[in-house]
């Protein structure tokens, strides 16, 4: 079969909102017209693929374009040939763009990648593309505890929690062992342990751990929610607005993850800000769920059965126009 070595121009911008874009170009011609791929072309005999890019997007562009840096080379067979294409991160020298070869051209936000038809070897370069940019959301998290573990901490130790702590408390068994998965403050841990229980905490932040740690006298542990691997080891988990800080993909892993820590009739409660936000808020990632939102991702979790289900305001102070949703669910 023959090979044939191309390039291709992953051109970066910013739209009037703001808004990362992508330049996409139309195919005017030959089997795959009206197709969407990255603008580039075939690397001359001598040419570095760097010096082709820029060859190529003048000759199919008249644009001038700084090549940033390299991204991915795809291997991939159409049925007459092989095509092995290098791809760069581009970016505009001037601005200016004319379409000199193909037939239509848009710029695509980062979120709407998908809404063409992309050439089969080119979805091959929108999926490195979502896979390059995709933000670190649990990393951005944890960096924000990390630089606001005081505060943090000084605004939750004073909240009410103890209604809420009834109703986990009265489904475990007398001297129960108890997680307290992302204790932030240790406020928390620091009842159950004042109750008779034994109590193992956890934070992803290690500035919380030293500080829940002083506050609560027992060794708090340092560990990642993905990290979570005991088996049948508690009675109850506590997830006291923790996991919310998951993306649901990764939520999912973590609340079988959490089953499989449970022992029989073992019980979680966790709780999420009421909504249907998924995103950044104030430099922290939040899944937020609302009563069927919630109960319809709990089904993909079947052995752990929503037991209970309650609405609550905030309890701390200045915070009570907030709204959240509270769970108890049972391993089964």
């Amino acid at each position: 079969m023959k090979s044939i070595r191309v390039v291709a121009a992953i051109i970066k911008s910013i739209n009037e909102t703001g808004e990362p874009v992508i330049f996409a170009t139309q195919r005017g011609y030959g089997d795959y017209k009206d197709w969407w791929e990255f603008p580039g072309g075939k690397i001359e005999p001598g040419e570095a693929p760097e010096e082709a890019l820029v060859r190529e997007i003048r000759e199919e562009l008249d644009a001038a374009i700084t090549v940033d840096r390299y991204l991915i080379t795809v291997e991939y067979d159409y049925p007459a040939f092989h095509l092995s294409m290098d791809c760069f991160w581009c970016s505009l020298q001037d601005g200016h763009i004319t379409l000199l070869e193909h037939e239509a051209a848009k710029w695509l936000p980062l979120n709407d990648l998908r809404q063409v038809d992309w050439l089969p070897a080119d979805v091959i370069v929108v999926d490195a593309i979502e896979a390059d940019i995709k933000p670190n959301y649990l990393e951005q998290t944890l960096l924000y505890y990390q630089q606001h573990a005081d505060d943090f901490s000084a605004g939750t130790l004073s909240a009410d929690m103890n209604e809420t702590h009834k109703k986990f408390i009265k489904h475990l068994p007398p001297h129960a062992h108890i997680l307290d998965f992302g204790c932030g403050s240790g406020r928390d841990t620091k009842v159950f342990l004042e109750k008779g229980y034994t109590v193992d905490a956890t934070d992803g932040s290690e500035n919380l751990c030293i500080k829940a740690s002083e506050y609560t006298g027992i060794n708090v542990k340092h560990m990642l929610f993905s990290e979570l691997s005991e088996v049948e080891k508690y009675d109850g988990i506590w997830a006291c607005a923790s996991i919310l800080h998951l993306e649901k993909s990764e939520l999912l892993d973590v609340l079988n993850k959490i089953a499989l820590a449970l022992k029989p009739q073992g019980i979680l409660y966790t709780s999420f800000k009421y909504g249907t936000f998924e995103g950044l808020r104030n430099g922290r990632y939040f899944t937020d769920f609302t009563e069927e939102s919630l109960s319809n991702f709990m089904k993909n979790i079947p052995s752990l059965k929503i037991i209970d289900e309650w609405i609550t305001q905030d309890v701390r102070p200045g915070r009570e126009e907030e709204r959240w949703i509270n769970i108890l669910a049972q391993r089964i």
